[in-house]
């Protein structure tokens, strides 16, 4: 094989494992990076501080961080496993859709680029869904081809 075709096969080709060998890097990468700069620390520290939590929604500071909490903690935890992929981002764009606009919103994008780069990526693992290595591929989808119901 020529260095041209190789350098063709290379950059043109993807195969639907690597396409879903990415989407579990991915959910991994970033449900690990939430749950221990984010879910876990508000989740330990839930008592303390509940009072003096940001309340952008107007519905209370305690029930404010019981979302963010479930969203952060929860909603990752299931996310590492691809389990309801899907339906597990919705929460978690919510949170990153009020911390991004309604939290740091009038700030400068320095304070809003964190909670923008989770939404990115919640919102494509909602568009692409789990993947192969996933719970949802094994609950839901079985032996079927993944790509071909598609």
């Amino acid at each position: 094989m020529d260095v041209i075709e190789l350098l063709k096969k290379s950059v043109a080709t993807s195969s639907s494992k690597s396409v879903s060998f990415s989407l579990l890097v991915l959910r991994i990468g970033i449900s690990i990076s939430m749950i221990f700069l984010h879910g876990y620390p508000r989740f330990i520290n839930f008592s303390k501080i509940s009072s003096e939590f940001a309340d952008p929604l107007g519905i209370g500071t305690e029930t404010s961080l019981v979302l963010v909490v479930f969203a952060e903690f929860f909603c990752s935890f299931f996310l590492v496993f691809g389990f309801l992929t899907r339906w597990i981002c919705v929460p978690l764009i919510i949170t990153m859709i009020v911390a991004t606009w309604i939290v740091n919103g009038g700030k400068d994008f320095i304070f809003q680029e964190k909670s923008f780069v989770y939404l990115i990526c919640y919102t494509s693992l909602l568009i692409s869904g789990g993947g192969y290595f996933s719970i949802d591929f094994k609950l839901f989808l079985g032996k079927k081809n993944y790509y071909q119901q598609r």
